[in-house]
């Protein structure tokens, strides 16, 4: 057995270690261009920030583009094909991505740091190794800058790092890639449902009379204490939860320290804090486990699932959508939420009037965007179950018809 330095972990006789010093040709952080967001343009090379990264995932929300000036005064953080992209600053620290093909060209800002292969090790084994628990709880012991996380490039070089052969290095990422490949994939469908959705909402929206919305929907207010539920596990809807993927979390009930909502077997969760940013949720309770959300949210229910769908249809529609932000209250700019009976009195489209087979594709739609996204925590999973086993070399896959 050959045993990895720093970490104690024991590895395959036929595996080599190494320091990430010696298999990788660039290890560097970005920079901030000069002039910061005023040479911001809406296309050219790309500006990929910490925002971007994520583990096993690079999300191309929120990037920046820089004029071919400012790009060109940042050529030395250049990003190549094939480049694994960590955060070293911040709450994001150590995520890690390889930098997909079609987002390049492309430069990092001073919080991502490149770190490209010499050819010795796989890209893709490369980043699913620095996304590790262990290897990260490894690296975290490293940071420094006090209350402000971070890793430097010496920290980076002397890391230590498995290095099977690389025919074993390709096999491995390739079987952890596919499982990506479907992840995001899945991903990718969702996106387009939800804009189909959209567009029905706005063509079969735009003919029907309006109601206020109380009117086709009723909000449930049964307030549950979590801490008295005992040893039950709920899925938890909340605010982080959609924002990273529109995911409930499984849960000990126990463990959520303040009153939520309870969720019926089908409602329409809408945001009521911080209405601009249009947060609305398809929630199901399980049969596995009963569903809580955040009383942030607006638990929207109907007398059935198809009416329930055009209630979607509803909240949705462009002018219920313009009109939320103006009902808000407080002052402060990430406080501000709307009241339930405000929200319940704005005007949609009374989708009760719709031809029932709008109201059926929307639901399929919406069913089927719930499959993808249960498929995907699923595969996930697996994933994250698989990682360890395949990096430490406790289990194997077979190299043979791996392409190099």
């Amino acid at each position: 057995m050959t045993t990895l330095p720093g970490l104690g972990l024991e590895l395959p006789a036929s595996w080599g270690v190494a320091t990430l010093a010696e298999v990788t040709s660039k290890i560097g952080s970005g920079a901030t261009p000069r002039g910061g967001s005023s040479v911001y343009v809406a296309s050219g090379p790309a500006l990929i920030r910490s925002q971007n990264i994520h583990d096993h995932e690079f999300k191309p929300e929120g990037l920046a583009f820089l004029s071919q000036e400012a790009a060109a005064a940042l050529r030395g953080v250049t990003v190549e094909t094939g480049d694994v992209l960590i955060n070293i600053t911040g709450d994001s620290i150590l995520r890690t991505a390889v930098v997909p093909e079609s987002v390049l060209p492309a430069r990092v800002n001073q919080h991502v740091a490149i770190v490209r292969s010499n050819g010795s090790i796989d890209p893709g084994f490369l980043q699913k190794w620095l996304s590790l628990p262990l290897m990260k709880e490894y690296m975290l012991g490293h940071s420094s800058g006090g209350t402000r996380k971070a890793i430097t490039k010496g920290h980076l070089q002397s890391f230590p790092i498995p290095l099977p052969p690389l025919a074993e290095q390709h096999a491995i990422a390739a079987t952890l890639g596919a499982l990506d490949d479907k992840i995001e994939s899945n991903r990718r469908a969702v996106v387009s449902i939800s804009g189909l959705l959209d567009a029905q909402s706005e063509k079969f929206g735009a003919g029907l009379p309006t109601v206020p919305l109380g009117v086709i929907a009723s909000s449930v207010k049964d307030t549950v204490n979590p801490s008295k539920l005992g040893d039950e596990v709920v899925d938890h809807f909340s605010l982080p939860a959609f924002d990273s993927g529109a995911q409930p979390e499984r849960v000990a009930a126990a463990t959520i320290m303040s009153n939520k909502l309870r969720v019926p077997q089908r409602a329409v969760l809408l945001s009521r804090l911080n209405p601009r940013f249009n947060r609305t949720w398809w929630a199901s309770a399980g049969a596995e486990a009963s569903a809580l959300a955040s009383t942030e949210f607006l638990v929207l229910a109907s007398e059935d699932d198809l009416e329930l769908a055009g209630v979607w249809l509803a909240v949705r529609d462009p002018f219920f959508r313009e009109e939320l932000p103006k009902r808000v209250t407080g002052t402060s700019g990430s406080h501000q939420r709307v009241r339930p009976d405000d929200v319940l009195t704005i005007e949609v489209p009374d989708f009760r009037s719709a031809a029932p087979e709008v109201k059926q594709s929307t639901l399929a739609l919406l069913m089927r965007a719930e499959s993808l996204r249960m498929e995907s925590d699923r595969l996930t999973a697996l994933r994250d179950a698989l990682l360890p086993e395949l990096l430490s070399g406790r289990s194997r896959v077979p190299v043979e018809g791996i392409a190099a």
